[in-house]
């Protein structure tokens, strides 16, 4: 019975959610874009930086899906025809609902024939909000003082702890090797913390059958590097994408922290009206969240060996260079390779299958990401940006527990290749 009350509570505080982040979204539409030619997209890829008006869920160099205002969906379609573009387009607001309604259809017995019973409960059945979430990693590092140390990297704009674990075989000892992870750079991407927290979850309750894995590697995990937008896609905004730095006397907010970065800033893929999603700042590293990134990276520069930016959705593990198509990493082939290797594991689990690359090859150019940071300014060897599955930001409670299981495949396959440097 008692899982049976928790399943209800959580689909309702699911729904009382996002009966109020869904309220600005009446009368757009979700618009799935097919192009083959160059037209096409790089008019979508100009649309992105420049309008204020259309939100980019993914772009790709041959299909597309944008979320469009009520004022512009004419003027889009319009210039779509004029391209030949195919596209689709559905109203958001009946999408999300017929989601949240097939979650609150969802009885009990019904749900259990889809997944274990002991995989339904607790922290991997829901989406946490910022405090259960930092709750969840304190209480990990109470739970193993030895091989766990829980901290803060600094605080973002609004002053929420951008909280951190450290994992190791012993934690009093901090010359080894360091495996960097960071998830929630985008507010609206819910499923990114909780692959890390299960990574932790599962290393620290199996340290035995880890050892060899974390034998002279420290794993570093900031799951929510952007708590501020994370909370405000629960209670204002369910797609808000960047931070809550406030300008005075301006009514946009936010930074894209995925275009914050001090490698190339600026340079392609972003912005600098205030008002776009991809908002790159007043200048590199100008955002508390992303200063308390790279102080940490470059105070560990020598020791960090692995770094990894986990987003979503898409499908996709990218390594450097986002920047420009005509850039090629000098350790390109063994990056590839690793990134190979760890989409294989993946794909190990339940067949979900990931596509390897550079971001700017299959998706677009794009400046001031972590990935290019880490690899071109600091020389961490290894540098990758994981795209985790989903639509529309939306991922079933059910496959949550399936999304942590691949993705940790992924996870230790990247941190094994840690040992070789």
């Amino acid at each position: 019975m008692w899982l049976q009350a928790f399943s209800i509570a959580v689909v309702a505080l699911y729904a009382a959610a996002s009966a109020s982040n869904l309220d600005r979204y009446e009368g757009y539409n979700k618009y799935t874009v097919f192009h083959d030619g160059e037209d096409v997209f790089n008019y979508l890829v100009d649309l992105q930086t420049e309008s204020t008006e259309l939100d980019f869920w993914l772009l790709t160099r041959n299909m597309s899906v944008v979320t469009v205002s009520p004022t512009e969906q004419s003027t889009f379609e319009s210039r779509l025809n004029e391209l030949n573009a195919q596209f689709v387009a559905k109203p958001l607001m009946e999408e999300m609902f017929a989601f949240n309604e097939t979650l609150s259809s969802c009885e009990d017995s019904e749900c259990e024939l889809n997944r274990p019973r002991r995989q339904a409960r607790g922290f991997f059945s829901h989406f946490p909000r910022y405090s259960e979430i930092l709750n969840y990693m304190s209480a990990l590092a109470a739970r193993h003082p030895q091989n766990c140390r829980y901290e803060s990297l600094g605080r973002s704009f609004e002053g929420r702890h951008i909280a951190a674990l450290s994992i190791s075989l012993n934690s009093r000892v901090r010359d080894r090797r360091v495996a960097y992870i960071q998830s929630a750079t985008h507010g609206r991407e819910w499923i990114t913390p909780l692959t890390v927290l299960y990574l932790a979850n599962e290393l620290l309750n199996n340290l035995r059958a880890f050892q060899r894995v974390l034998q002279d590697v420290e794993i570093y995990l900031v799951p929510l590097v952007n708590p501020d937008g994370y909370e405000y896609s629960f209670t204002n905004d369910r797609f808000w994408r960047k931070n809550r730095h406030r300008y005075g006397g301006r009514s946009c907010t936010g930074v894209d922290i995925n275009r914050n970065f001090p490698n190339n800033w600026n340079y392609h893929g972003a912005s600098q009206n205030l008002c776009s999603e991809v908002y790159s700042g007043t200048g590199p590293t100008s955002e508390p969240e992303t200063v308390a990134v790279a102080r940490y990276l470059e105070y560990n520069r020598h020791r960090v060996k692995l770094s990894l930016d986990v987003h979503s959705f898409g499908k996709f593990l990218f390594y450097p260079y986002g920047y420009s198509r005509n850039a090629a990493a000098p350790t390109r082939n063994l990056l590839h390779s690793v990134a190979q290797r760890a989409a294989n594991q993946i794909a190990k689990y339940r067949g979900t299958h990931y596509t390897v690359g550079t971001s700017a090859s299959i998706l677009y150019e794009a400046s001031g990401g972590l990935d290019d940071y880490a690899y071109g300014n600091l020389g961490i060897p290894m540098s990758f940006t994981v795209e985790l599955p989903g639509e529309n930001f939306q991922v079933a409670p059910a496959d949550i527990i399936h999304i942590c299981k691949e993705t940790f495949a992924g996870f230790i396959e990247f941190i094994r290749h840690v040992s070789l440097y």
